[in-house]
């Protein structure tokens, strides 16, 4: 069984799941050297899945920057963004493991838990 990482977003303003929403996805390797694994839009619905790691080689340390102030700009609302972006640093480290990071978004903060 795959090791895997899922996630939401909720936007805490608007009191709903941050739907659409963009957010990359980049593997960091040798703690230094970043790679691009996705960019897309949060989907309608439940939890999306950020990492799946089916061999040992696939574990490891990751970030997902999400594009809060993109976001937030799409209501009108003349909402001012402290950070254009959120960047959330996170691990897989088991293959035997699933996990789930919520991420609540203001426009001047985030806050996450695993």
């Amino acid at each position: 069984m795959p090791g895997k990482m899922t996630f939401n977003v909720y936007d805490d303003v608007h009191k709903k799941n941050a739907e659409g929403i963009e957010y990359d996805l980049w593997r960091i390797n040798n703690g230094k050297d970043r790679v691009n694994m996705k960019h897309e839009k949060l989907a309608v619905g439940n939890s999306h899945v950020l990492v799946e790691a089916n061999k040992e080689e696939e574990l490891g340390t990751f970030e997902v920057v999400i594009y809060a102030k993109d976001y937030f700009d799409r209501f009108n609302e003349n909402i001012e963004v402290k950070n254009s972006r959120y960047v959330i640093p996170f691990g897989v480290k088991d293959l035997s493991q699933d996990y789930h990071l919520n991420i609540h978004i203001s426009p001047t903060s985030y806050t996450c838990t695993l």
